[in-house]
């Protein structure tokens, strides 16, 4: 069990210290942004993200799953990355081609080049980034995996406040500074590990290549689908509300990211180690104890949020002040997608990669009908409300499948308790008289409904249980 917490303490550094970097970046922005340039300037990390998915071409995803039964590990991360560099640069060559279309595209208008520019030669980096850090991250270096994500977010607030400070205090700060901020973080983590980049030893494997590829096309569409639905609600209050709908609702996503502390610590440690353990035919009640601990942390963190929204707000100019009653239903994103990740393992482990796709389609459709009936009326409410139901459909969509081809684990807790915090989130989108009481009884029942869970690990951890628990 100490290893386990020592190696899960090595990966949290990086996303702690970079949350708290977050958290000073967060009030910069906003004091000195309007949510309208604020949700002008989301646009363009939007469909950053939703591009860069796209490339990867579930590659990525191929890459962890294949790397522990490689021999050659630096030539498998460089087949696997192959084709995702040269389409970001297919991507950037057509981008310098069409600067003015793509600047109207981001934000609506034509006169904005540079960072139509920008956006291009962000997504060449970050397909490099992502693959360097997930070689890292299988190698388990958790220090220096942390070290790392700490400098890129560095970085970008050292631009911002560079920006907002003496250049100028609109969107285009935003956009400058994490743009630049993480090319320049990027060219660091080429130069530091350019060895992995190293084309004179690269041999393209075709047979592997092809394996990596049968493995990552399914998911390649489950992602897009996935990344959609993180992306909707900001499309459609773009479309169906305004700007200064997106800028609330992306100034309360970014405050409910205290929660994406959880899941970046997690899921970076949890995939190496939960690939180990199922090699090492680990023991299904491991799998089950993490889960059900997991899903203790999150419950609690998310009921923490709640009490202190009005206290999280704070670090928002009042122009974002509606963004608290938003925080609870966009917790539900970071909540449930990191604790499906422990219940999600039957369809990794099966290789049947497809069922992503039936998870994903099963997450978008109620979130399309929710964000149509909802954003025209209630705006940025209505889109947290759709995005936070589509996760809960997300995770039993994950967890169904899971259960279907693996020994798996029962669900009841996980039920009873995301019904809890679903009407908690509920509760919060008003401001009622007594909604502190009722958030601190949200707490306590909690508490109280995992107790099983919370006996289990003061028994493991004062060595009275039996001695068949290996964490290692």
């Amino acid at each position: 069990m100490n290893l386990f917490i020592k190696k899960l303490l090595g990966f949290s550094i990086g996303p702690i210290v970079g949350a708290l970097i977050a958290f000073i970046t967060i009030p910069l922005t906003t004091y000195f942004v309007s949510p309208t340039e604020y949700g002008r300037a989301s646009m363009f990390s939007l469909f950053q993200v939703l591009i860069v998915t796209i490339l990867y071409l579930g590659l990525d995803q191929s890459y962890t799953r294949e790397y522990h039964e490689s021999s050659n590990k630096t030539n498998l991360l460089k087949n696997a990355m192959f084709l995702p560099l040269m389409l970001s640069i297919l991507i950037l060559f057509c981008i310098c081609m069409n600067l003015n279309t793509v600047s109207s595209f981001l934000f609506d208008s034509e006169k904005y080049n540079m960072a139509a520019l920008l956006f291009g030669f962000t997504i060449v980096f970050m397909v490099i980034e992502r693959f360097i850090l997930l070689s890292i991250r299988m190698k388990e270096k958790a220090l220096e995996y942390s070290i790392i994500n700490i400098v890129i977010k560095l970085n970008i607030l050292i631009f911002t406040l560079l920006f907002v400070f003496f250049i100028r205090k609109d969107f285009l700060a935003v956009v400058y500074s994490t743009a630049v901020g993480q090319i320049i973080g990027d060219l660091y983590l080429i130069i530091r590990y350019r060895k992995l980049l190293d084309i004179k030893s690269f041999y393209f494997d075709k047979i592997l290549f092809l394996k990596l590829i049968k493995f990552g096309l399914p998911l390649i569409i489950a992602a897009s689908v996935n990344n959609l639905l993180n992306s909707l609600d900001r499309i459609f209050l773009k479309n169906l509300s305004d700007f200064s709908e997106v800028g609330i609702f992306t100034a309360a996503l970014k405050v409910s990211a205290t929660l994406s502390i959880v899941q970046a610590c997690f899921t970076s440690f949890w995939v190496p180690t939960a690939y180990r353990w199922y090699n090492h035919n680990k023991d299904v009640k491991h799998f089950e104890l993490v889960s059900n601990v997991l899903l203790l942390i999150m419950s609690i963190l998310f009921s923490l949020v709640l009490l202190l929204k009005d206290l999280i707000v704070i670090l928002l100019s009042p122009e974002y002040d509606a963004a608290k009653f938003i925080i609870g239903f966009l917790c539900l994103q970071p909540i449930m997608y990191t604790i499906s990740e422990t219940t999600t393992l039957g369809i990794v482990f099966s290789k049947k990669s497809y069922l992503n796709i039936i998870v994903s389609l099963l997450s978008i459709i109620p979130n399309i009908i929710l964000n149509i009936l909802l954003v025209p009326k209630y705006g940025a409410v209505g889109a947290a409300i759709a995005t936070g139901v589509s996760y809960i459909f997300f995770f039993f969509g994950r967890s169904y499948f899971s259960n279907k081809n693996w020994a798996g684990f029962s669900l009841k807790n996980h039920i009873l308790v995301t019904l809890t915090i679903f009407i908690g989130a509920l509760i919060n989108t008003s401001n009622y008289q007594y909604i502190t009481i009722v958030n601190l009884f949200l707490l306590v029942f909690t508490c109280v409904i995992q107790i099983p869970t919370i006996r289990k690990i003061i028994l493991i951890y004062s060595k009275k249980s039996d001695r068949t628990w290996d964490f290692s």
